[in-house]
């Protein structure tokens, strides 16, 4: 019987190793991308490090490029933690020796509040990019005013048609940011449209499988419910769903506008093919999210709110 109570410290011990290796390992891996970053040219003055999610986006790759130019140009070491706020590294970020963090955060609120708030004690000043997160701490925040989104899709949306319209829109999990703030999507939408509804907006969502699309727009085409124009908030759908328009041969008789611009989205606008597109600027979003954080390490004090901006592009008629 005594042999028990040894087997059970035994087996705790054991965990309480595993679990302090992990720790150790995460908190050497964060200050050693720092060091890696160092480098490869003058020492830095200060340790960043960017938590964006682990997932397959343009958007992404965009912003961590606009962040590790301004790291590069202003002087600063950067570090990149794929896994965002559900990473190990996020969760050891106060004990690594970073002096700032940028940060995308995660879609539970009251998660972030506690986990920003850590952060923020240990002594790590943050900036919070593309969408915030509802607290009395007014959080540095750089990304686009979602409002401006919907409401110029809605002026946008506006012009196409005389006749009240039957609206599609389309969040898609590859592109959180918007999707995370939709009520403010819809209310510009609803802002510029007015009565031009003929009835309230479908809702839809994608996730991250590319071909999500294409089976949304073939179902919501063939089984109702009936809409004359499609909204897409990430490239890739947009794409997507121009081909199965294009397939089934209801080009003009579906509208649709959607996000970003690429070669060949350029090339769909000057054919008439897609109505338009709301171009956001996720390389401003890294490029000026590291050169606030950077101030307020600097100078003590950093914009409350940046917005990066938003375009509309039109098609050809």
């Amino acid at each position: 019987m005594q042999r028990y109570p040894l087997l059970l410290t035994l087996f705790f011990g054991v965990l309480f190793s595993v679990a302090l290796y992990f720790s150790v390992t995460t908190v050497v891996s964060l200050s050693g991308t720092i060091s890696r970053a160092e480098s490869s040219g003058e020492p830095r003055e200060y340790h960043l490090a960017l938590f964006i999610p682990d997932s397959p986006s343009r958007f992404f790759e965009e912003v961590l490029s606009g962040a590790s130019r301004a790291a590069r140009t202003l002087g600063a070491a950067l570090s990149v933690h794929h896994g965002g706020t559900g990473s190990r590294s996020y969760r050891l970020a106060r004990y690594s020796g970073i002096d700032g963090a940028i940060i995308y955060p995660g879609p539970d609120q009251e998660e972030m509040r506690i986990s920003l708030d850590r952060l923020n004690r240990a002594g790590i000043p943050l900036v919070l990019i593309e969408h915030g997160v509802t607290d009395d701490m007014p959080w540095s925040l750089v990304g686009t005013n979602t409002f401006d989104v919907g409401r110029k899709i809605g002026e946008l949306a506006r012009e196409l048609s005389r006749e009240a319209l039957g609206m599609a829109l389309v969040y898609s999990e590859k592109s959180p940011g918007i999707e995370s703030e939709k009520d403010l999507v819809e209310l510009g939408i609803h802002t510029a449209l007015g009565d031009h509804l003929a009835r309230p907006i479908v809702r839809k969502r994608t996730g991250l499988n590319p071909l999500d699309a294409e089976h949304l727009v073939y179902n919501l085409l063939h089984q109702g419910p009936e809409v004359d124009l499609l909204v897409f908030t990430d490239t890739n759908d947009t794409l997507a769903a121009v081909q199965v328009v294009i397939d089934l041969n209801l080009v003009g008789s579906v509208q649709i506008i959607g996000m970003g611009m690429n070669r060949a989205i350029s090339d769909y606008l000057d054919r008439g093919i897609l109505a338009g597109v709301i171009v956001v600027n996720p390389y401003r979003i890294g490029y000026d999210a590291v050169r606030v954080l950077l101030g307020h390490l600097r100078e003590g004090y950093s914009a409350g709110y940046v917005d990066t901006g938003v375009e509309m592009i039109r098609g050809r008629p």
